[in-house]
């Protein structure tokens, strides 16, 4: 009669397998490279310097559209805007452009309201051919150049 024999087993040993470590995600910070000043959110909107037919007996065809991006509201009173000419138009007293709010600038005569301003010239301003619009604030700082 044969004889039984044990036949060895082996137990597993436990082997450690390393776990991924989490790779940090870098958060993207605000580029806040400017000066911090709101007065930076008035962008430029629209150029239409062109007015249809002669720009000179058309003016309130020809203007300009700012845009305030900003958060807050800013208060453009005796701001001036002007071309590479040296025509200048000051903001009156107390205007004001809230955020997200526009206004337009027209060469011409009307009456000023929130979002329609009138520079009162009897001539064209901004050249078809190209110009440039530039911004400054009631302490003369530049703050907006665009040309186009």
């Amino acid at each position: 009669m044969p004889t039984p024999t044990s036949t060895p087993t082996s137990t597993p040993t436990p082997t450690s397998t390393p776990t991924p470590t989490p790779t940090p995600t870098s958060t993207p910070t605000p580029d806040d490279s400017g000066s911090g000043d709101e007065s930076t959110s008035l962008v430029v909107a629209e150029i239409h310097a062109d007015a249809k037919r002669n720009d000179h007996e058309n003016e309130n065809d020809e203007y300009i559209v700012f845009e305030n991006t900003g958060s807050s509201s800013l208060d453009l009173s005796g701001w001036t805007v002007k071309d590479e000419a040296d025509h200048t138009y000051t903001v009156p007293d107390g205007f004001s452009l809230d955020p997200g709010q526009q206004v337009t600038l027209y060469t011409g005569s009307g009456t000023d309201t929130a979002t329609e301003l009138y520079w009162g010239s009897d001539s064209a301003i901004w050249n078809n051919d190209g110009d440039t619009i530039i911004v400054h604030d009631d302490a003369g700082a530049e703050v907006l150049r665009r040309s186009y």
